[in-house]
């Protein structure tokens, strides 16, 4: 014989047999958009259905509301306006978003009843606090190219989808060209074609890319409407203009270095910090170590090695061939031309200062000498407008300074240690050194 359930065992079933259900409810700052009559909420939720999900503005505030009732779980959606008449276009990588298959939607998360915060059209955050939007024209020069239909931009701006930010060539001279609306901030990029079928060959350290992650890509600072210069498919450069490479010759001299090493060599942006693979040599044995090589035209930052990064430079922030960034200072290299470096000593901008014994002449007087910190220092008519710099036993400038009328001087030295230096004073006609011993 069959056993006959209890209401109230039915009742439990159906309840447990319905999934909880949370109020949603959304918020839309359209203050700063015209065209529109009714904004709509689109989501997977909804099955991006148009204008089933209208929002009101009951007291005429321009703030938009709509109330729904979801179930637990994670969604994606987006503001559109008269049955997607016009819709948000999400900047990717933004707080509030995902991107999937080359969409990009905003994200929500529903775990309980919720009232989202007001955000304004297009933006994870409200109207008061936007940032800036700018139109960015791109512009492509593909003549001696082939083999492709479409250029496309892609970039950290649209999550590199492939086709999604497709160029045109309107009047068929092969400059492409496409608009992008961005918001404000920094890029990368690259033009490719036909949804990745071909994309560019971009060289490490050009004036117009930046490295990350072993990937080379063009870089852009969006901070106003812009239409950016044409530039040759491959290069940072109009076609036809010369990007280089230029032949750089770096020279090291390791005289006084107080180290053992087999090999210097040099590494940089230009080839990926990649330790041994740009060995120097000493033909000579001099200690001049050199290095030819070809580089693209734009700022490359480097710094001398030795052994595969076995011992690196100790470079000093602020020195007149350095720039720090992220925390690394390194040397900076411009490369408009062919061109051959000075020698330079092991982690110093200078050359080396050979011998530290004290030079004596008339050009120029030191008092006290040793000193505790206050040195005074009496110079010729013939030394007047000179450069100074004083460098330590290791060849590194610690001191810069200039002088522009004869006379007694006064340098406050307190902030180096004790020790020996050398005092280098020079000008168009004349240099003269000394010894300085700091008590």
């Amino acid at each position: 014989m069959k056993k006959l359930l209890s209401f109230a065992t039915l009742i439990f079933i159906s309840v447990l047999g319905k999934a909880q259900t949370y109020n949603v409810t959304f918020q839309l700052d359209m203050s700063m958009q015209s065209g529109f009559i009714t904004p709509e909420v689109n989501g997977t939720f909804n099955g991006w259905c148009g204008n089933c999900f209208q929002m009101t503005d009951d007291n005429g505030d321009d703030i938009w509301e709509a109330t729904t009732q979801l179930a637990a779980g994670a969604y994606e959606y987006k503001f559109a306006a008269d049955n997607w008449a016009m819709q948000e276009n999400l900047v990717p990588g933004s707080t509030c978003t995902v991107t999937n298959s080359g969409y990009t939607n905003r994200s929500l998360v529903v775990s309980g009843d919720v009232t989202l915060p007001v955000v304004c059209w297009g933006s994870c955050i409200d109207c008061a606090q936007t940032p800036n939007f700018y139109n960015v024209t791109f512009q492509l020069d593909m003549n001696g190219q082939t083999g492709f239909t479409t250029p496309e931009v892609n970039g950290t701006f649209n999550a590199w989808c492939g086709n999604c930010t497709q160029m045109t060539d309107a009047n068929g001279d092969n400059i492409w060209e496409v608009t992008v609306y961005l918001q404000e901030g920094n890029y990368e990029y690259k033009f490719s074609y036909d949804n990745w079928a071909g994309q560019e060959t971009l060289v490490p350290g050009s004036s117009c890319t930046i490295t990350n992650g072993g990937f080379t890509n063009r870089t852009l600072n969006a901070n106003a409407t812009t239409t950016l210069p044409v530039v040759c498919w491959g290069s940072c450069t109009p076609c036809g203009q010369s990007s280089g490479p230029y032949n750089i010759t770096f020279q090291l001299d390791m005289s006084q270095a107080s180290f053992p090493f087999t090999t210097p060599e040099v590494n940089g942006t230009f080839n990926n910090w990649c330790g041994n693979c740009a060995p120097m040599s000493d033909a000579d044995g001099d200690q001049i170590w050199t290095l030819t090589i070809p580089l693209p035209v734009g700022n490359h930052t480097y710094k001398f090695s030795y052994d595969n990064w076995a011992g690196q430079e100790e470079l000093t922030v602020g020195s007149s061939c350095t720039f720090t960034e992220n925390g690394f200072t390194n040397r900076l290299l411009d490369v408009t031309q062919n061109d051959s470096l000075a020698a330079v000593c092991w982690a110093s901008c200078d050359a080396c200062v050979t011998g530290i014994e004290d030079i004596q002449n008339t050009h120029f007087d030191l008092f006290p000498n040793p000193t505790k910190g206050i040195v005074n220092i009496n110079i010729s008519e013939m030394m007047k407008d000179s450069k100074i710099q004083i460098v330590d036993v290791l060849g590194q400038v610690v001191f810069r300074t200039r002088i522009s009328i004869a006379g007694n001087h006064q340098l406050d030295l307190n902030h180096l240690s004790s020790g020996q230096y050398i005092i280098i004073m020079s000008n168009e006609n004349y240099s003269a050194t000394k010894l300085l011993v700091l008590e």
